[in-house]
């Protein structure tokens, strides 16, 4: 059996080798610009030192490296040495700092068992790794794009910062940038004509109310506004322009990226587990599908790992007649965000977790701890249905009988108070109001107005 220490850097790899007895066989050094195929140049260097060197196992610091996931996709074992717990064995040690040091350090402490086993996923579910990590950084380009756009409006020409609502997606919406891509300032926008703006709207995707809404961006921009010098107001626009541009491929780069997303989550072994699930639609499943893996029992052993793992297991400290839990800070930071979020849509959709929701606010905890045990209670809930082929059912989940009369219900809470609602209906039997009106005064959706205040369920 050979134990092998790999310490990496940016340029090269060194590589210790120890025999069953601690003794050391060889070493190496292999740099990234002399050697094509670095995987390859280590199992030649290898094959010389015993006939089982294909058994041999490799300890390495950062397991995500391309060099650890083509020895692990070449059949070699890897495993995860702690570099916190590395850099302690040095100090207790009293071992020097170098490249060829650490290496034959690493290959003892493989050798001592100090290490962890690494298990990858299946080549579908690595592939949903990496789409969900490009999709959530294309996402964060199109927020931070929109933030900019926002910033530029607002200081140049705030009228067109607000003249999108937020609920309509605001300036990522197709017909605020095909707006402001053609009439990117004041003076040029007080120019368009209420067929132009027809004529963008159209362009951009609207089909519905279209002189309605031309008409109000018309009363809008021929409103009097701060203007600048012509020249400064030209730059702005060129600069509003740009800004536009950035979004627009910022917006179709996170739309491309969620439809191959999409195709790649469709096809892992628990998607019909996870669409099961209410409140988690494709987005929330493939982040949930890809940090936890398609082997949850052989990574982790046991659902409580894989809540610590994702930040949702408390951290009890006690000593003596003092007990603390604390917030469990060290955790995959990308699953714990997610698994927030999945747990906020979860108390919306899910009776059981609204319920459970509800009780935890009502026992004292804040809104993130109530969300926080709700995510464990989800996270364990994914583990004990992915080892066990089980599909997902809300009254096991939350313990409770469906058949009751008492059985946890969905509760929706009104987008208006009752002393809203009532005024509003006032507003309604005057001469001459329309449902249109009434939802613009209160913000809401015209829906809205028929379903709580007219008692209909959809618009005549």
């Amino acid at each position: 059996m050979l134990f092998v220490g790999c310490d990496w850097s940016d340029k090269w790899l060194d590589f210790a080798v120890l025999n069953d007895a601690g003794t050391v066989m060889a070493e190496r050094r292999i740099t990234y610009a002399d050697a094509p195929d670095p995987v390859a140049e280590y199992q030649a260097f290898l094959a010389p030192l015993e006939r089982r060197w294909r058994s041999a196992v490799t300890g390495i610091e950062d397991t995500g490296i391309l060099f650890a996931r083509a020895l692990a996709a070449a059949g070699m074992k890897v495993v995860h040495v702690d570099p916190t717990r590395a850099a302690r064995h040095r100090s207790a040690l009293g071992i020097a700092k170098s490249d060829r040091a650490d290496a034959r350090m690493l290959a003892a402490m493989v050798r001592a068992g100090i290490c962890r086993p690494v298990v990858a996923s299946s080549p579908d579910a690595q592939a949903l790794w990496t789409l969900t990590h490009a999709h959530r950084a294309a996402v964060a380009a199109r927020v931070e794009a929109a933030h900019s756009l926002r910033a530029a409006l607002t200081r140049f020409w705030p009228a067109a910062a607000a003249a999108w609502p937020s609920r309509l997606g605001g300036l990522r919406n197709a017909q605020a940038m095909t707006v402001l891509a053609a009439a990117p300032g004041p003076r040029a926008a007080s120019k368009l004509t209420r067929a132009r703006l027809a004529e963008l709207l159209r362009q951009a995707g609207r089909t519905r109310a279209v002189d309605d809404e031309a008409e109000r961006l018309h009363l809008l921009f021929c409103r009097p506004a701060m203007l600048l010098d012509p020249h400064v107001e030209e730059a702005e626009s060129v600069r509003i322009r740009d800004l536009v541009a950035v979004l627009d491929r910022a917006v179709s780069r996170a739309a491309a990226l969620e439809k191959d997303m999409h195709a790649h989550y469709t096809r892992q072994r628990h998607y019909p587990l996870m669409s099961r699930i209410p409140g988690i639609g494709p987005v929330l499943g493939a982040y949930l599908l890809a940090e936890i893996g398609d082997r949850p029992e052989e990574r982790f052993g046991g659902g409580r790992s894989l809540a610590a793992y994702a930040g949702v297991a408390p951290l009890t400290w006690a000593s003596g007649t003092t007990t603390r839990v604390a917030f469990r800070r060290a955790s995959a930071v990308h699953l714990r965000s997610t698994l927030h979020t999945a747990a906020f849509s979860l108390a919306m959709k899910s009776p059981g977790a609204q319920h459970y929701y509800r009780r935890r606010r009502a026992a004292g905890d804040a809104h993130a701890t109530a969300l926080r045990k709700l995510g464990r209670r989800l996270v364990l809930c994914l583990y004990r249905c992915m080892s066990a082929s089980l599909p997902y059912d809300d009254a096991v989940a939350f313990g409770y009988d469906p058949e009751r009369p008492d059985a946890p219900a969905l509760q929706r809470r009104s987008p208006l108070s009752l002393d809203e609602i009532s005024h509003a209906r006032e507003l309604l039997a005057e001469p001459g109001a329309t449902v249109v009106a009434v939802a613009k005064a209160f913000d809401v959706s015209r829906q809205t107005i028929y379903r709580h205040v007219l008692g209909r369920p959809r618009a005549a």
